[in-house]
């Protein structure tokens, strides 16, 4: 129970520095998704109900924190965490998590998560296809470059 404690905590760090930092990093509207970095790490460390619970719960903070649209975050992230679970293995947790294998899975799990978020969201405003599908891919691949700095930061402590 108190590891669960622990991710809480670390999840609302990393929304913080989503909500803080993160819109200082963008390139022309175009910012990386930690939050998304998180909820695969928790699905692959710990499996798809845990990832897909820690998607839906960080998804719904970013609600109330981020978002306009309620309940879009929540909807969009609880897919993601519950595709990024088909990837779990109890073998295979440290190869998933610890190389380059894991911004993959972030890359495919980030395209799902803004895929679902902004096929919705479409519905309301007057973005036209290429936009979403600039923001989509655009959003996806930032969030694969930014999820390596954990990948080489925990293969350097390992010694791989």
């Amino acid at each position: 129970m108190t590891v669960y404690v622990r991710y809480f905590f670390v999840g609302l760090m990393i929304l913080f520095i989503q909500i803080t930092l993160v819109p200082l990093i963008s390139i022309e509207k175009i910012s990386p998704d930690l939050v998304i970095i998180f909820v695969v790490y928790m699905a692959l460390k710990n499996g798809q109900i845990p990832g897909t619970v820690t998607g839906f719960i960080s998804g719904l903070l970013m609600d109330l924190t981020i978002d306009f649209t309620p309940g879009l975050s929540a909807l969009s992230k609880t897919v993601s965490g519950f595709i990024g679970g088909y990837f779990y293995s109890e073998t295979k947790i440290e190869i998933n998590v610890e190389t380059p294998r894991f911004s993959s899975i972030v890359i495919l799990c980030s395209a799902v998560d803004n895929l679902v978020y902004f096929s919705v969201d479409i519905l309301g405003n007057a973005l036209n296809g290429t936009e979403v599908l600039r923001l989509i891919i655009g959003r996806s691949v930032y969030t694969g470059i930014i999820s390596l700095i954990p990948v080489l930061t925990l293969s350097r402590k390992r010694g791989f």
